[in-house]
């Protein structure tokens, strides 16, 4: 049986899922399901390849996406952290962590959080700088 987690113990404002060895989703918390919509029978079948299938077609670039896990799954010990666009225009931060029992890793814990304010912000931040770093020859007065 999945395990939702406690608000008061993780961060509200993201979305937590913890994956055993077998990739089975064995924690998550309201947020995480929130945050991909995901239906009832995802969480319930506790099953991540599910879970991740659907997400794939939330994002813009399904393959990067997907092979990017792979790739987190094939290194146990990797610390990832990245980001993504999703195709309704909102933008995840994602950090994913072994979890360790002992010596052995026994799962992944996956944090994401919605970072779309975030982004825009520093985009137009990005634009203001060129914009006042680009040389206008036009504005510059010669007189003294």
């Amino acid at each position: 049986m999945i395990r939702l987690l406690s608000q008061g113990k993780i961060q509200a404002n993201a979305g937590i899922v913890v994956v055993d060895s077998t990739r089975r989703m064995v924690s998550l918390n309201r947020k995480f399901i929130e945050m991909w919509s995901f239906p009832q029978h995802i969480i319930v079948s506790q099953n991540e390849v599910q879970a991740l299938e659907l997400a794939s077609n939330l994002v813009e670039n399904s393959d990067l996406f997907l092979h990017r896990i792979k790739e987190i799954y094939m290194h146990t010990d990797l610390q990832a952290y990245d980001t993504f666009k999703l195709k309704d225009g909102r933008m995840f931060e994602r950090c994913s962590l072994p979890q360790y029992l002992e010596d052995e890793c026994v799962g992944r814990i996956w944090k994401f959080r919605e970072i779309t304010e975030r982004h825009q912000s520093k985009t137009l931040i990005d634009i203001g700088n060129k914009i006042l770093l680009f040389p206008s020859h036009k504005n510059i007065s010669h007189k003294l």
